[in-house]
């Protein structure tokens, strides 16, 4: 989307409710909440969502492509949810994520085989990784899909506003940010070069067995700050790599075939719930802006349960 093009969506949207004067305004371009999260506003359109037949590393999940209506504007967390806004959260309710409630603990990684573990030592707290300790602006992992639900209750609860998890349509949306190629970034793997956390010659000098690295080092071999990457054209950080992020709905692999075309909120029901963005310890190919994974709502690892939030507008 043009400059052009933006600021007058921006102009148009307006907000009928949720303001102190209770009256119709112009929304703001970005707004900083009450936990000092950043949200851009994300203006309504389309978009082709889902891959064509030739994108490289396309799943069968991810058709037909469509095209898909967004009718509302909407606020998007700039960045995911970080250690510190989970701090805030956990400091204001006692909050006890999944993880630290059950004595299984949380799922990470074993740095010699590379293969998934469940550890009981393993929450959001504590990660895991071989001489990393993560820092308040680190984005929180090993949130389940109730963690997010839980934490956008108490953030709505707390200002008198909607917050939400975006749904995928709304995510994949945000991610492209008005391009169509499989990356924000282009269609080939190297242009997320120096624009994403993902498995790069750094993570493979920590973890020799993550044999599946670009050759490329982007500084991290884990976790990178929130915003350490340049954002998208619509002023988002992260929508590819450093951790995938839980979304609203429940997944089907078959839903596009049967979507709606406006504002599809996923399936009435399930087993499991979709997670969008990919990872530091994925590849470029699992990077995608298409790309479709999902897991039980209980589920928390130390690579995919993230997450951002979703403020509602009533702007068309």
């Amino acid at each position: 989307m043009s400059d052009l093009r933006l600021l007058c969506a921006l102009l148009a949207a307006v907000l009928c409710s949720g303001c102190a004067e209770d009256e119709r305004h112009v929304l703001a371009a970005t707004l900083t909440n009450s936990i000092g999260m950043e949200l851009r506003l994300v203006p309504a359109g389309s978009f082709r969502m889902g891959t064509p037949q030739d994108e490289p590393g396309r799943l069968d999940n991810e058709g037909p492509a469509h095209a898909v209506r967004i009718t509302r504007a909407f606020y998007l967390g700039t960045t995911e949810v970080t250690n510190g806004q989970i701090q805030a959260f956990v400091d204001a309710t006692g909050y006890r994520t999944d993880a630290e409630r059950d004595a299984a603990g949380g799922f990470g990684i074993d740095f010699e085989t590379a293969e998934v573990q469940q550890d009981a030592r393993v929450t959001w707290r504590a990660p895991g990784f071989p001489g990393f300790e993560p820092g308040p602006a680190h984005p929180a992992v090993l949130l389940s899909w109730q963690d997010a639900e839980a934490f956008c209750r108490w953030l709505s609860e707390q200002e008198g506003r909607t917050y939400r998890l975006p749904t995928e349509a709304e995510w994949e949306y945000a991610a492209r940010a008005g391009t169509r190629s499989a990356y924000a970034t282009g269609n080939a793997p190297r242009s997320l070069r120096g624009q994403a956390n993902i498995a790069d010659a750094t993570l493979h000098a920590a973890v020799p067995a993550a044999s599946w690295c670009e050759a490329w080092d982007d500084g991290h071999a884990f976790l990178a700050p929130v915003g350490s990457y340049p954002a998208n054209a619509w002023g988002l950080h992260d929508m590819h790599g450093n951790v995938w992020e839980w979304c609203a709905d429940w997944y089907a692999k078959d839903y596009y075939a049967r979507s709606p075309s406006a504002d599809p909120p996923g399936p009435k029901r399930g087993r499991f719930r979709a997670i969008r963005g990919g990872g530091w310890f994925n590849a470029a190919a699992q990077q995608r802006s298409a790309q479709r994974i999902y897991f039980d709502p209980r589920f928390r690892y130390c690579l995919l349960s993230g997450f951002r939030v979703l403020l509602e507008t009533s702007a068309r």
